[in-house]
């Protein structure tokens, strides 16, 4: 067997055993895009509001400022008929995300690198390793425990 047909078997190995995956948890291809641009919609506001660290210095105003885009995030979606509640579990565990990984982060290209990972975190066919699997459940769970379903 030549490289090519060995990767085009553990591809579809893969596909399979994914695919097996995303049913057993309830993954919903739609709902994976819808859940991308929430976050990307929320680390788009972040990134344009935020006046920088030499400005918006304590704890309490990044939590504000914070705060402020989550709830014009969720303003937005229910403006477009997309309601999530407003649940502590969800904004505590994107609070927690976004204080390390954007306030606190000192890369130059911060915003970029993290709608690149939420990208293809979000990525349906896109392979995931173990860790990145664990991260897309963490996520997807949170927000999909929040998106309220509406008869």
């Amino acid at each position: 067997m030549d490289n090519k047909s060995e990767e085009h078997t553990t591809f579809e190995a893969y596909n399979e055993q994914i695919n097996i995956w995303y049913r057993a948890n309830n993954i919903i291809r739609e709902r994976t895009e819808l859940y991308c641009d929430f976050l990307s919609s929320l680390l788009n506001l972040v990134d344009e509001t935020y006046l920088g660290s030499d400005i918006i210095q304590s704890e309490e105003d990044i939590a504000n400022h914070f705060t402020w885009c989550f709830k014009r995030v969720l303003l937005n979606f229910e403006n477009e008929r997309i309601h999530f509640s407003n649940n502590l579990d969800n904004y505590d565990y994107l609070w927690f995300f976004f204080y390390k990984g954007y306030y606190k982060c000192e890369t130059e290209n911060k915003y970029k690198i993290l709608l690149e990972y939420f990208n293809l975190l979000f990525q349906y066919d896109k392979i995931k390793a173990p860790p990145e699997l664990e991260s897309f459940m963490d996520f997807y769970k949170i927000l999909d425990q929040n998106l309220k379903k509406i008869n």
